[in-house]
């Protein structure tokens, strides 16, 4: 196997994730993009301990490898960590590297696998993503929740670092990394992140967060934290809600307007004699084309309600009488 590559960068609002298994050749070259702050979301709502059945076989795949020396344990190790790819940009990474580890250490039979390949570095990945999460988290709600303090990020970022009894789970440590400044298109530039790890991805985008002061809000459908794009007052997200397809922000807008509804007495009236003669629609006693007909003039007269031409009380006399 050839050398491989994996960067990312941000440019326009977005998250970009170029790689290859092999830089001598750029058919083998993939690049996809998602909306700023997707990555690190979807990590966050990713269940890691589903994971654990797919990790535990790669380590007594791994093991078997140190014990035997058996090439066929690479093949459970290769495209379990395959499949592991397909759950999240990030494992990516993991998949490449460690593709170019397992052609490194058959070169020479497997006599150095356990230094070459070490299980430990699998075996631990759910627990690590988990503590990286409610690290994740607890960031987002000392420092950037926008609901939680008007106080501004950097003392509350101080405050995050310096707290004595900040104890479970401890305060993210940002590490050093290795950026460069590279030529995006024929117009940009852009500070281009090569990692050496799933924690370097998690750093990368966990501090534009905090450089940028990302303000964060919980949305108040699913109860998971959102980036604040646009309107300050936008209180659901966009994640996909239900088996339908209806993200918080559509599942939240037609609960809001099912909640101003039922306390606007002009649009239940309305209702009430709508549902009364759909029912007769039903039953025969007037057809479909007169209901549409009577549904155009009352939705006329409610809007002089509305506009206060007319009061609450007359709409529903003409209601009643029409």
């Amino acid at each position: 196997m050839s050398e491989y590559m994996f960067k990312t960068y941000i440019a326009n609002g977005r998250e970009y994730f170029i790689y290859s298994d092999d830089v001598s050749d750029d058919r083998f070259t993939q690049k996809i993009d998602f909306p700023f702050s997707e990555s690190l979301f979807s990590l966050l709502d990713l269940d890691i301990w589903k994971r654990e059945p797919q990790i535990k076989k790669i380590d007594r795949a791994l093991l078997e490898l140190y014990r035997t020396r058996d090439a066929r344990y690479t093949e459970d190790v290769f495209f379990t960590l395959q499949s592991l790819s397909d759950v999240h940009i990030f494992f990516k990474l993991l998949f490449l590297d460690w593709s170019k580890r397992l052609n490194e250490a058959e070169k020479d039979n497997f006599a150095h696998a356990s230094d070459m390949l070490p299980h430990k570095a699998i075996a631990h990945i759910p627990s690590n993503i988990d503590y990286a999460q409610k690290q994740i988290k607890d960031l987002l709600e000392r420092v950037l929740d926008m609901d939680a303090s008007k106080r501004s990020v950097a003392s509350r970022l101080y405050d995050y670092y310096k707290d004595p009894y900040h104890v479970d789970p401890r305060p993210f440590k940002f590490q050093p990394l290795t950026v460069s400044f590279e030529m995006i298109d024929r117009n940009a530039y852009a500070e281009v992140l090569y990692p050496k790890s799933i924690y370097d991805l998690i750093d990368y985008y966990l501090r534009e967060w905090v450089r940028r002061e990302q303000k964060m809000r919980v949305c108040k459908n699913c109860g998971k934290y959102f980036a604040i794009t646009g309107r300050t007052n936008a209180e659901y997200c966009d994640r996909v809600f239900d088996s339908k397809g209806r993200t918080c922000k559509d599942v939240g807008a037609i609960a809001k307007w099912t909640r101003e509804k039922d306390t606007d007495d002009v649009f239940k009236a309305y209702r009430r004699e709508y549902k009364k003669r759909f029912a007769w629609t039903k039953s025969g006693k007037i057809l479909p084309e007169e209901l549409y007909a009577w549904g155009e003039r009352a939705r006329e007269k409610k809007a002089e309600c509305d506009s206060g031409k007319i009061t609450l009380e007359e709409y529903t006399t003409w209601l009643k009488e029409s």
